[in-house]
Order: C-alpha cells, then structure tokens, then sequence
C-alpha cells in the first residue's frame, strides 16, 4: 500500500520537475539571460548548425538583418521548396515558404498576418514573423536539404535567385540524421567550425 501511495504522488513531482526544467530552458533562451542575445548587441552573433552530440558543423556570422533559406524538394510535388528566415535581435525568425506547386504539407491558405503571392511560376506565402530560439533539420536523402546564405560581401537581404552561397546538409552530417539551427553569441568549438 505504501508503494501505491508513493506511486500516486509521482505524476505531480515529474509535472513539477518538468515545470522547473522549462522554466529554466525559457530563462537560458531569453534575450534578458545574461550572455543571452540581448548582450550581443547587432553585430556578434553566428549562425550554428550542430548534430544531435551538440558538435559544430557549420557557423557563420550573422548580424542583425541576416537572411537565410533552406531549399529541399518536396516529396510529393517533386519541385524545390524555400524556407526563408531572418536574424533579428538574436532571434531566428520564420518569414516566408516559396514553392512551385501546391502539394501535401504545403501551406495553402494564409494565416493571420500572412499574405499569399503568385508570379514567376512561384507561389509565396509571407507574414509567418515566427519566432524560432531553435529548430530542427533532418537530413533527407531525397529532399537534398541545402543551406542558402547570400555571398560573401553581399547585402544581408535575402539572396537573389541563383545568388546564394549553397551548402548541402549532406556535407555537413549523414542524411537521416538531425541538424540543429540556433544562434549564439559565440562559438565554442571552432575547429569544426567552417
């Protein structure tokens, strides 16, 4: 009876520890967190793309402005797929989807605030403004998920078609495998920093 008892009280103590742990995590993440992004001023933060050991794959700088996409081909439509981000404030913001075809997981319909465009054989859904501290990649062996970061010396805005410095996913970490996008003040390990 008395492992029951202690049984029952165990779901509140992991929903406590689990409060606890989040809140931390949201305080590490804030750009009042000391060492956090409001401290890197607009000029000293660098993208970071780690695998899922926390090693540094690829950093580059990124200064308030920055923008950058990700290009895979999607696995109904078979056509490429644009994912386009912007730096502002030590955050990653998702700003627009650019594709050619309507098809499964697509957005199709603007959200509040999003407004959909059609011209040059491509559809364009904007607005998203979609704060990410972080977020996910995983490698597809199909979806040839590649890195578009505007040339070197190039203006921050977003690189024009065919303007881009483009690095295959597939060269930093094996297809099937997570990447991991976040911004930091600095980065640790620069040896395997490209």
């Amino acid at each position: 009876m008395g492992m029951l008892k202690n049984f029952m009280y165990m779901p509140a103590g992991l929903l406590c520890l689990c409060m606890l742990f989040w809140a931390g995590t949201a305080r590490a993440a804030s750009p009042e967190a000391p060492g956090g992004p409001a401290e890197w001023g607009n000029t000293d933060g660098r993208l970071v793309l780690k695998n899922a050991d926390g090693v540094v794959l690829f950093s580059c700088p990124a200064r308030d402005g920055l923008a950058f996409g990700i290009r895979y081909i999607h696995s109904v439509a078979k056509s490429p797929v644009e994912d386009w981000f912007r730096v502002s404030r030590g955050m990653i913001f998702l700003e627009k989807t650019v594709y050619q075809d309507f098809g499964a997981g697509l957005p199709h319909n603007p959200g509040p605030g999003q407004t959909m465009s059609t011209g040059d054989g491509h559809i364009v859904i904007s607005g998203y403004h979609k704060a990410l501290p972080s977020f996910d990649v995983r490698v597809g062996r199909i979806a040839r998920h590649t890195l578009l970061l505007p040339r070197e010396g190039a203006a921050d805005g977003e690189p024009a078609q065919g303007n881009a410095r483009e690095i295959p996913l597939a060269t930093l970490a094996p297809p099937g495998s997570a990447v991991t996008f976040t911004l930091a003040s600095r980065v640790r390990t620069d040896a395997a920093a490209r």
